[in-house]
């Protein structure tokens, strides 16, 4: 009669029929290794997303109020940042309003916080746009920013403009 194998299995079977170098083996440990740090990188990166969009959406309030604006974010559009254009979208609000909705009183009815980059360095910067999707104006966040904002060429400008209107249409 022919007997059955037993239905346990042991590692130590296994090395036995299959020869893998040491080499490789460091190589697909080191592999391993980096590919779940990678795992738990990108799954924090996207379970913190809220927290980080309330955090940015303090700071940047924070530096509107000091610096006596009368805009201030509201909450974070959700889907809305999923363009080329990497930024946070938020909504407009008066410096009044606790609800944090867009008013009859303030023309922007989203804001666009970005880096902009010109001319060699960058800087945290405010876009605020319509509701039709067009830039009303840029508001940088420190006064390194507007020193650059008032040197960058018109054209520079233009470029940021068209490229934030083409991503929000």
């Amino acid at each position: 009669m022919n007997k059955k194998p037993p239905l346990t299995f042991k590692l130590s079977d296994l090395r036995k029929r299959i020869h893998i170098p040491r080499k490789v083996q460091a190589v697909l440990i080191f592999t391993g290794w980096i590919g779940g740090l990678l795992l738990m990188a990108s799954l924090c990166w996207f379970f913190t997303q809220p927290v980080r969009g309330r955090f940015l959406q303090r700071a940047v309030n924070r530096v509107l109020e000091q610096s006596g604006d009368p805009h201030r974010l509201g909450s974070l559009v959700p889907g809305a940042s999923d363009t080329l254009m990497m930024g946070a979208y938020f909504t407009v609000s008066s410096a009044g309003d606790t609800k944090f909705s867009p008013q009859e009183n303030t023309s922007a009815a989203r804001a666009c916080v970005f880096t902009f980059i010109a001319e060699g360095s960058f800087f945290p910067c405010i876009v605020l746009l319509s509701s039709e999707g067009k830039v009303l104006e840029f508001l940088p966040l420190n006064s390194h920013g507007e020193r650059i904002l008032r040197q960058v060429s018109p054209g520079v400008l233009k470029l940021y403009t068209r490229r934030i209107e083409g991503a929000k249409s």
